[in-house]
């Protein structure tokens, strides 16, 4: 509750008095006193605003839309125009080295030339940057592009001030502390960078990447770094601000433009008369290169599908339309039927003959039937399995064999086949596998009608299979009494075993030994002792067997 106390007489004339003198002052102090004034004003407006803001957002908004809207739209149009003015001049400059690489770039990233260029039109440019006062909403220091200036950057700063307030006020009323980091309009962006006591606001046009932010976050650390007491302390004057200091750090941020576009100059007509001679002259080649390659399929072709040539290896080579044919026939009648299937093809500039007749060539369709009845009879054999391939003289075997002596047969009756010059032979004998085990009686050495029989069976699959695998000998112990005895006995055991083989249709297979003081894996001596004291015998087969 506000009221005015009533004045006597005298104290009523005395205002009346002095009124009139105290306004004159007034007025003449505010002229004489700008810059006081607005330092000890400017923080109270401030204040006022974000006051302002927490209670009437919406008359704030619609008071500042059109100023926003003006400058936003100012900006807008300027990029739009840089841009639309890019594109032109590039695709004006089509013909040129720069172009050429462009259109081979495009190719290589599976985009259009059209969207390259959207990309490199579009790359962020700074366009302004504003360091503000957070509390009083000041601007301290600003640089401009000198292609876009601000109208009144004091305005967007209070602006801008306010905004961020009442943005930041808004959040930390929702959830935890934050920063307002940018706003867009259209294809541009004002990126804000915040501190202790001020913030950077940058206007970037075009596409913003990571390096944008870290240089602009550089920068406003270099000024905090090296300012902080000079910010931290400003109360609205400038007087011993370092203004133009900042003023260079933000300069930074402007030293990466982007090249002038390079004066139009006339170009020589042999900037493209060359490019397409050579692109003529090279789709030249692979013409003529395709030509001959399609007449070589051709004649090929119709020899193969010529019975009395099928046999034989004749070599067709065609090179700018001239045909070269080479190879060896038995008889000139073979030579004439292939000047009759070349009489046949059109186009052909030139034709060499170029086959020899050798009257004792063989017939390779022969030798091949001579090659086909002979094997056919070594497969009847069930543990035989030969497979091969005859090209012109050289024959080449795989498969495998039962055993060495049959290997030795076959490779004789083929080198009787007149025809084949070289044999490549790739053949394997075939393992015979055999695995048994001998049993022997505690302390005994002596070899019992089950383990004869089991030897001899063993006598027997060597000598059908003629096979010179190796044959190997384990002799294990029962761990029961003196470890030395027990060695001893397996010792003599193997020998009896070794000598009853050799003495068997006299075996000369390589016989391989081995002694262990232990039973075999997985055999308890306690459990089993009968098996913990036998003898192993099986095949191994030889490196050059499979």
């Amino acid at each position: 509750m506000s009221y005015k106390k009533e004045l006597s007489p005298e104290e009523e004339a005395l205002e009346n008095a002095l009124l009139p003198i105290i306004n004159r002052l007034i007025d003449k102090n505010f002229e004489n006193a700008d810059d006081k004034i607005s330092a000890k004003i400017a923080p109270l407006i401030g204040g006022a605003i974000r006051e302002q803001i927490k209670n009437q957002k919406d008359d704030i908004v619609d008071a500042l839309y059109p100023v926003m809207g003006n400058m936003i739209s100012k900006f807008v149009t300027k990029s739009f125009e840089d841009l639309l003015n890019k594109i032109n001049d590039k695709i004006q400059n089509g013909l040129s080295a720069e172009a050429i690489k462009r259109k081979i770039k495009a190719k290589l990233r599976g985009i259009s030339e059209s969207e390259l260029l959207l990309q490199e039109s579009s790359s962020a440019k700074i366009k302004a940057a504003l360091l503000i006062h957070k509390e009083s909403g000041s601007l301290l220091c600003k640089v401009e592009d000198e292609n876009a200036t601000l109208s009144d950057a004091d305005m967007l700063a209070s602006m801008m001030s306010a905004i961020r307030s009442f943005v930041n006020e808004w959040i930390n009323n929702n959830e935890s502390y934050k920063e307002l980091g940018e706003i867009e309009y259209g294809g541009n962006k004002i990126i804000i960078e915040a501190s202790g006591h001020s913030y950077l606001a940058v206007i970037v046009e075009g596409a913003t990447y990571k390096d944008t932010y870290e240089e602009i976050r550089h920068v406003l650390e270099e000024i905090v770094s090296k300012y902080a007491q000079e910010l931290r302390g400003f109360n609205g004057s400038y007087e011993n601000f370092p203004k133009e200091e900042i003023q260079h750090s933000l300069e930074k941020l402007f030293l990466k433009t982007p090249p002038e576009a390079t004066p139009k100059s006339k170009r020589s007509p042999l900037l493209w008369i060359i490019p397409t001679l050579l692109i003529a002259y090279l789709a030249y080649l692979f013409y003529n290169d395709y030509v001959d390659d399609q007449y070589e399929k051709r004649i090929t072709s119709m020899i193969e599908q010529t019975p009395v040539l099928t046999p034989f290896k004749i070599n067709v080579d065609v090179e700018d339309k001239i045909a070269t044919i080479t190879g060896k026939l038995p008889f000139a009648y073979h030579k004439q039927r292939v000047d009759e299937l070349l009489e046949k093809v059109d186009g052909l500039k030139a034709v060499h003959d170029k086959i020899t007749i050798i009257p004792t060539l063989t017939d390779p369709m022969q030798v091949s039937a001579n090659i086909a009845y002979l094997i056919k009879g070594i497969n009847l054999n069930k543990d035989n399995n030969i497979n091969y391939t005859f090209d012109y003289n050289t024959l080449t075997l795989q498969g495998y064999l039962a055993d060495e002596k049959m290997k030795r047969k076959l490779l004789q009756a083929l080198h009787m086949i007149h025809g084949i010059h070289t044999i490549k032979d790739n053949t394997k004998i075939k393992v015979v596998e055999f695995h048994t085990n001998l049993y022997f009686k505690t302390a005994s050495t002596k070899i019992d009608g089950t383990t004869q029989k089991k030897l001899l069976e063993l006598t027997n699959i060597i000598k059908k299979s003629h096979t010179n695998e190796t044959i190997m000998i384990q002799a294990f112990s029962d761990m029961i009494g003196n470890s030395k005895d027990n060695r001893e006995l397996a010792k003599n055991r193997v020998q009896n075993i070794k000598k009853f083989l050799q003495k068997s249709n006299h075996l000369t297979n390589n016989i391989k030994i081995e002694i262990y003081n232990t039973p075999p894996a997985g055999i308890d001596p306690k459990l089993e002792p009968h098996k913990a004291r036998c003898i192993k015998i099986s095949l191994q087969g030889n490196k050059s067997n499979v």
